[in-house]
């Protein structure tokens, strides 16, 4: 990609017509009502291998699991190849904290971008979640994983480019795992990453959802269900985040949990990317606020392969939820500029 196309691609992207549903739409409510449900349903580490053996992907789809360099199992299902005609750029998707592959919200992605924009697609589930095991790190070894997982899908389909598609905590993976790629001198991620309601800056983002908010704060109802999917994740030990980290730090013998936040932290980095990066955020995100997305600005200045992308609408990680034409428009044109292909708007599949 030239170095200004990305610019000039984010801003017909701000140009594209939004027409967000309103919250108490029955339309917005009962999918909500789906995804929590999804949540509770796949918290647990052996239910979660349970559902995915009970509901898995339809063939050819298999079964996988990526070995990471520190011993992690990351699950994951591959949409291989078409035969007809094979791609030469493959996708990664990569949940938030809580949400897994096995989700009805990915599961249906990644059927239908391997169905119809006939690449290869690798659905993961990020440590600690899902099927997956280890120990979660607010996207500090999490950028490994999505790292593994990319090289994974070329060695198991022969792409020579891998996209990622990436939400909120798989989001800031996805930008750390870009951003060492980067630093390295590599083209992992030269297919582009999309990277949906991201954290930039990782202790910020622990203390605001750790602390409980007053009442009537838009993320009172999110930090209470939050607190509970953690309660029942860690089989009652924690509660906070902050106090769950506090401990992984010292499990990683490092310093102190201020050291694990600055690892985890992609805003410092973001210079290093090379890959052709899109992140998109709402003003009104309760979970991971706007200034995350001010921040990346400030810090990725004069960075022309990283453009960000707001919205006054779109909650956290609702996009799809809200507009889905909008939502789908946005990976069509972004993944087809980076990819040199037409691809299709797959908002009424």
């Amino acid at each position: 990609m030239a170095d200004d196309s990305l610019a000039a691609l984010r801003a017909q992207l701000e140009a594209l017509p939004q027409r967000p549903k309103r919250g108490g739409d029955l339309r917005v409510v009962l999918p909500r009502l789906r995804r929590t449900l999804d949540f509770i349903a796949h918290v647990r580490h052996p239910r979660a291998r349970l559902l995915a053996r009970l509901h898995p992907y339809p063939k050819p789809w298999r079964h996988v699991t990526v070995a990471v360099d520190d011993g992690v199992q990351v699950a994951g299902w591959l949409g291989p190849q078409h035969r007809d005609a094979p791609s030469p750029w493959g996708l990664v998707i990569v949940p938030g904290m809580f949400s897994t592959k096995d989700d009805n919200l990915h599961k249906r992605r990644a059927i239908h971008i391997h169905r119809h924009w006939k690449i290869p697609v690798l659905a993961i589930d990020l440590r600690a979640f899902g099927e997956s095991t280890g120990i979660a790190t607010a996207g500090w070894k999490e950028a490994a994983d999505v790292a593994a997982a990319a090289r994974f899908l070329v060695a198991q389909t022969g792409v020579k480019r891998v996209a990622v598609l990436a939400e909120s905590m798989g989001a800031a993976a996805a930008l750390n795992a870009a951003c060492a790629e980067g630093e390295a001198g590599s083209t992992l991620f030269a297919g582009g990453v999309l990277a949906f309601s991201a954290f930039m800056d990782a202790a910020d983002a622990v203390r605001y959802i750790s602390e409980a908010p007053p009442k009537g704060h838009p993320f009172r109802r999110t930090w209470s269900g939050f607190r509970r999917l953690l309660l029942a994740k860690s089989d009652g030990a924690y509660e906070r985040f902050d106090d769950l980290l506090a401990d992984v730090a010292r499990i990683y013998s490092l310093e102190n949990v201020e050291e694990l936040y600055d690892l985890a932290t992609p805003k410092r980095r973001v210079s290093r990317i090379t890959a052709p990066t899109l992140v998109v955020h709402s003003t009104d995100d309760p979970v991971v606020p706007v200034r995350h997305a001010r921040r990346l600005e400030r810090y990725a200045e004069g960075t022309a392969n990283i453009q960000v992308l707001l919205t006054a609408w779109g909650s956290h990680t609702q996009f799809e939820l809200l507009d889905a034409h909008w939502f789908w428009e946005v990976c069509r044109r972004f993944y087809g500029e980076v990819n040199g292909v037409e691809l299709e708007n797959l908002s009424g599949k």
